[in-house]
């Protein structure tokens, strides 16, 4: 009888642990990346991704990827409302290098959306694309 119950516990304790590891993984999502010629042959389709920019406007200003929106990493939470689309529609963000888009991204994972891309290499690695498309 004994050996039951520690059975019994046991398996209880097993399933518990199991089940909490599965609702902990239902609530996250995972951040995908997007290399820069995936994204520029992306953004001729029909239904191109949703491309945010999360440098200062200065930076913006000095040069983007066409169509990007410019939502500063630190101005992004109160101006969600300025994404179009649905929440699980494909957004790819990028910064200067990586850091502000990290926290934009951990941002709108935690607001709910579900389809988050990194751009490879960032505002750095599109401008080494696209200058090698000119020389």
């Amino acid at each position: 009888m004994i050996h039951n119950l520690l059975f019994s516990s046991r398996t209880l304790l097993a399933a518990l642990l199991l089940l909490s590891g599965m609702a902990c993984h239902a609530e996250t999502s995972t951040i995908l990346t997007i290399a820069p010629t995936e994204l520029s042959r992306r953004m001729k389709e029909p239904n191109p991704p949703v491309i945010i920019d999360v440098r200062t406007r200065d930076e913006y200003s000095s040069g983007r990827i066409d169509t990007a929106l410019n939502l500063p990493h630190d101005e992004l939470e109160r101006r969600l409302g300025e994404i179009p689309g649905s929440k699980s529609s494909e957004i790819v963000v990028y910064c200067r290098s990586g850091k502000r888009a990290r926290i934009a991204e951990n941002l709108l994972v935690e607001k709910g959306y579900t389809n988050i891309k990194d751009l490879v290499g960032h505002w750095q690695g599109w401008n080494v694309q696209a200058k090698s498309l000119f020389q």
